[in-house]
């Protein structure tokens, strides 16, 4: 009889539930993970809510961590049980992306068979250039923080291109949290803008930097000011406003995903008035090794993070508790 273990399915929009599948076989190059703690990330909210349109039935879960079950022809790097954390974005090395050292952007990104299923399942055979060995002291927990710290980096990397001594990140979510805490790494001036009160307050006691209302930043001494503006909300309010709070030769770097942007009126002039630069951060280009030390580093604060776990069974109620507002982070323990 084959094994078979448990998955979760989006089936449709509003419509997940546990299925069992034979649990997968890691061909060539490939290493079968036994999950241990996966995060349910926004962006998979967003596929079960119908905002991000995917191809149905859809496997979610991409920020997890396990162990070593089974190895597949020609991988000798690993040991059987041992602890691994995943990066889930691998180019296939081929396209002139990837040749350029830009994997994040490579065509096959998304399409390319390099893993069984997503990580929401007992569960997942991938490429074994996808798995990364733990250090002692990372608990699973943490060590789901690696691939959000990854891309975290990168946001931070883009900004660096200008040397900003002052920074404004715009969302105080989990992205925009690991962002300035990166900064503040960096000896940078760090501000942040976040309408919600309760998540306003928590970058306060968490990272012990400034954090204003959209309506304060503009009357403080920050707005026009500013050498770096991070967009992590995907709010076009909050885009409109960096745009207006940069200073003269500034950088606005856009992370967060900005929906239904056809309608919104940004102050475009600003960029020819104030030279201003503007560019994209997607995923995490050459930083997921960097990650590793920094979660390990970040610890306390990450383990102060509102974290709640989930078994897989109930991965109904999991998705239904992160995407209410006011919570940080959602894990699901198989």
């Amino acid at each position: 009889m084959t094994a078979t273990m448990k998955i979760a399915i989006i089936l449709r929009p509003g419509c997940l539930e546990v299925q069992t599948r034979p649990i997968p076989v890691p061909m060539e190059g490939q290493v079968l993970v036994r999950v241990a703690m996966c995060g349910v990330c926004a962006s998979d909210v967003a596929v079960w809510s119908g905002h991000n349109p995917k191809k149905f039935p859809y496997s979610p879960g991409h920020e997890f961590c396990g162990r070593v079950e089974r190895l597949g022809p020609k991988v000798t790097q690993f040991q059987l049980g041992q602890s691994v954390v995943i990066n889930p974005n691998l180019g296939c090395g081929e396209c002139r992306y990837c040749r350029d050292g830009k994997p994040n952007l490579c065509d096959f990104l998304k399409s390319r068979s390099i893993k069984s299923n997503g990580g929401l399942a007992e569960y997942v055979a991938l490429d074994a250039r996808m798995i990364y060995a733990i250090p002692a002291g990372l608990s699973d927990v943490l060590a789901t923080f690696v691939e959000q710290f990854s891309c975290a980096l990168h946001v931070a990397r883009s900004a660096e291109a200008v040397r900003p001594k002052r920074v404004a990140v715009f969302g105080a979510g989990m992205l925009g949290i690991l962002t300035a805490l990166i900064l503040k790494d960096l000896k940078r001036e760090v501000i942040l803008i976040e309408p919600n009160d309760s998540r306003r307050d928590q970058a306060r006691g968490l990272l012990g930097v400034p954090a204003l209302t959209p309506e304060q930043l503009t009357s403080s001494e920050w707005f026009n000011t500013i050498d770096a503006a991070i967009d992590c909300s995907g709010r076009i309010e909050a885009v409109s406003q960096a745009i207006q709070a940069l200073g003269k030769t500034g950088r606005l770097v856009l992370a967060g995903l900005v929906g239904n942007p056809q309608d919104a009126a940004f102050p475009l002039v600003e960029i020819t008035l104030k030279e201003l630069e503007l560019v994209g951060a997607w995923l995490n280009p050459h930083t997921f090794e960097d990650a590793i030390p920094l979660v390990l580093k970040h610890r306390e604060t990450l383990e102060a993070l509102q974290t709640e776990v989930f078994p897989l069974d109930d991965i109904a109620a999991a998705f239904t508790r992160a995407a209410k507002p006011n919570v940080n982070k959602v894990f699901v323990k198989p």
